[in-house]
This record gives structure tokens, C-alpha cells and sequence, in this order.
């Protein structure tokens, strides 16, 4: 059975849509914040599906306004920025934002699986290097299910090839669980192991945020040659 790689980003970027901008406008701090996008995702997306030679999924539209990788029926799926909004000005920004992307990658991934083809999927992101006084001392962090065996088996794989070739400290499942309310944890109930395995990559964003672009460049090149060294291993 083939195998096909697919790459998206659901934090990719800070942008507010006009009609909700006045939400925002005294606000902007936080949209540049880490809790207005994933600082960095964007970048290391597209060098990512670079080395992998695929066109990446992106969603560039602020988590404040919507958050990609949640449930609906999660308390986080909307900021508090926009509480005044009714349940109809809501379903708005579902029908409109969040359904589009996340219907493109579901379908995308219906087809490739219904044709034969197993699918590895990976939701690229990045997180705060300090969360509620808390310093998060990874630099890399690989999510996945521990129960699907495909998951396991890829981020083994990945997590040696990253390690022999840096010094970078590599942790599963952090800094959150790979099975937390995300898109890949709602997508394994639509597909079956193996024919989909759907992982997180996190990346610390003391990279992007620390002034050093040829540091920032040199980490995007390697967990992007790291995967497609695992990909061609894992396939």
C-alpha cells in the first residue's frame, strides 16, 4: 500500500477578517502574541512541505477568533474577545472559517485513503517558551497516540533521527498530550489505524522570538530534513 505525506498548520497566522476587526483594535498586543497565532508555524510549515514536496493546508485567521484545532463544542473554540457575539454571529464564523479548512484537509484525506493510499498526517506548531510562570524546557515536542501504533512507530523514528543530529531535547507528548481535543485526535475517529496516523509537531518559540534568524533558519532546516529522513525510513 502506498503512503502519502500531508502537512497543515491551523495557527498560521493573526489575520482578522473586517467585519470583526473593531473586536480587536485595542488589542493588537495580543494578536502578536502567542495567543493570537502559532509564532513561527507558518515559516517552518512551508519549509517543511518543501523538503516533503507537497502543498501544505494552511489557516491564517486568528485562534481569536476561532480556534482551529479544537472541537466545537470545546470552551476554547472562541476568545473571550468576541463574547458579545450571539449564537447565530458565531455559526457565522464556523460556516466561514472553521469548517472550511478543516473539511478541505478531512476530505483530502477521505479520498488519498479511499484510493489506497495510508496517510500520514502532521499539524504543524509551535508553543510559548513560558506558559503561567511555568518554563517549558523543550525544544522539540512530537505528539501522537500511543494506542495507534503507526503514530508510535513514526515518532520513534523521527525522534532518533533528531537527536543524532542535534542536541536538541526531544520529548513525546509535550507540552501537551497527543491526545487532547485537536484536529488530528477528532480525525482519528473518522480513520482507522493504519490507514491514518495523525501527529503534532511543537517547536519551541524561543527560535523564532529570539533575534537569531540563522539559528530560527538552522532549526526549520533540520526538523525538516529530520522528517524526510523519517518519512523515506517509516515508508
Amino acid at each position: 500500500m502506498s503512503k502519502e505525506i500531508v502537512i497543515t498548520c491551523e495557527h498560521a497566522g493573526n489575520n482578522v477578517p473586517e467585519l470583526y476587526e473593531h473586536f480587536f483594535n485595542n488589542n493588537t498586543a495580543v494578536l502578536k502574541s502567542h495567543r493570537g497565532y502559532d509564532i513561527g508555524a507558518l515559516e517552518l510549515t512551508r519549509t517543511c512541505a518543501k523538503k516533503l514536496k507537497v502543498t501544505p493546508f494552511v489557516h491564517s485567521v486568528t485562534r481569536l477568533l476561532i480556534d482551529l484545532n479544537r472541537s466545537l463544542n470545546s470552551s476554547e473554540l472562541f476568545s473571550e474577545f468576541i463574547d458579545s457575539l450571539n449564537e447565530k454571529e458565531r455559526e457565522e464564523i464556523v460556516q466561514n472559517y472553521y469548517y472550511p479548512h478543516r473539511n478541505n484537509v478531512e476530505k483530502y484525506i477521505a479520498d488519498r485513503i479511499e484510493e489506497g493510499t495510508e496517510i500520514l498526517h502532521l499539524s504543524v506548531h509551535t508553543f510559548t517558551p513560558k506558559l503561567n510562570g511555568t518554563v517549558r524546557d523543550v525544544d522539540v515536542g512530537l505528539l501522537f497516540d500511543p494506542d495507534r501504533k503507526n503514530e508510535q512507530s513514526f515518532c520513534q523514528i523521527w525522534k532518533s533521527h533528531l537527536e543524532e543530529a542535534s542536541d536538541l531535547r526531544v520529548r513525546y507528548n509535550y507540552p501537551y498530550p497527543g491526545v487532547m481535543d485537536g484536529f488530528s485526535t477528532y480525525l482519528r475517529t473518522k480513520f482507522s489505524d493504519p490507514y491514518y496516523a495523525g501527529l503534532e509537531v511543537e517547536v519551541n518559540q524561543k527560535f523564532p522570538k529570539n533575534g537569531n534568524a540563522k539559528q530560527w533558519t538552522e532549526i526549520q532546516e533540520l526538523v525538516g530534513d529530520t522528517l524526510r529522513s523519517a518519512y523515506r525510513t517509516w515508508n
